[in-house]
């Protein structure tokens, strides 16, 4: 019962003085482009720190490094994990990424679209053959890419596909060095600003995989990985929480969101209003229909063998 009281005392006396608890450490890995939105205003408009979540970020660029780094849990989180690289993890460790959102692409909703420059005479993607294109880099980019011009009519011989860091796709297409690309927001918006490229099409997935260009594609997402999960679940339910606080803000306040992009990614604050935005979608608001495009998507990346074998994706949708 001594012992008991000097806990509660001691306890008491630190509230009262104003002491400050430590938050949670969360380690995330992220990289630069639009579709990390909700991590960079978690941590600008600081609703991770109100969770108390103490956030260290950690640049990861190439997806599949993302996708290791996961697996093998040496950070918490990924900011956005193509679907792809989330669910091949998933075949080879099941469980090591958990999705706590899922972001869908479409014609509406641009996230990866081709582009070409202007005096490349390309008009339709049928139009690559012959020419030098660029992708953004990992497996999930590449196969969509390949997909795509496939369905265009195109045999990989017929074309060459260089994977680059997104950043340097304005860079390539300048020099010339490259006449297109299959690219991610906001790289395509600046290349169209600055007249380097012109959008030839968008809702590639959706319209590759669903039918339908102005389908919602879901093909990524905020992830986390097992051991955050499973050893931390109350951090890693704050750490959700927070990202839907995040996902809630973009819709809310757009404008307010734009502005991360701007510190974030090498987008020009006179065209940060001008980037399309994926739709962000926090679990909570899933349909089945949602979930089933998910699927089909997954169904997709097997049946052309960048998913080894296939995989139902409920179970790796996080629940708490």
């Amino acid at each position: 019962m001594k012992f008991m009281t000097l806990v509660v005392a001691a306890t008491s006396t630190a509230l009262s003085s104003g002491i400050a608890f430590a938050a949670d450490k969360v380690v995330v890995g992220y990289s630069v482009g639009a579709t990390a939105l909700p991590y960079y205003v978690g941590v600008e408009q600081g609703i991770f720190e109100k969770h108390d979540l103490e956030i260290e970020g950690v640049k990861i660029v190439v997806n599949s490094n993302l996708q290791s780094a996961l697996i093998a849990n040496q950070i918490d989180a990924a900011a956005v994990m193509l679907a792809v690289e989330g669910m091949a993890a998933n075949v080879i460790k099941p469980g090591s990424v958990n999705y706590i959102s899922l972001n869908a692409q479409s014609s509406d909703y641009r996230m990866e679209q081709f582009v070409a420059r202007p005096d490349a005479g390309v008009k339709e993607l049928a139009d690559f053959k012959g020419k030098k294109l660029v992708t953004s880099p990992g497996i999930g980019n590449m196969s969509v890419a390949v997909a795509a011009l496939t369905a265009a009519g195109l045999n990989e011989g017929d074309y060459t596909l260089d994977q680059l860091d997104t950043a340097q796709h304005i860079n390539v297409l300048t020099s010339g060095q490259h006449d297109g690309a299959f690219t991610l927001e906001p790289a395509a918006t600046l290349m169209m600003h600055n007249g380097v490229a012109g959008l030839i099409k968008a809702g590639v997935v959706a319209e590759v995989v669903l039918g339908d260009p102005k389908a919602d594609a879901y093909m990524a997402g905020g992830a986390i990985s097992q051991a955050f999960l499973t050893e931390r679940p109350d951090v890693a339910k704050r750490y959700k929480e927070a990202f839907d606080e995040a996902i809630d803000t973009i819709h809310a306040h757009p404008e307010l969101a734009r502005e991360a992009l701007a510190k974030y990614t090498p987008t020009p604050p006179e065209i940060v209003n001008e980037v399309p935005l994926v739709k962000f979608t926090k679990l909570s608001d899933l349909t089945d229909v949602d979930i089933e495009s998910f699927q089909k998507y997954i169904d997709f990346a097997v049946s052309i063998g960048t998913v080894a074998e296939p995989i139902d994706v409920k179970p790796f949708l996080a629940k708490f």
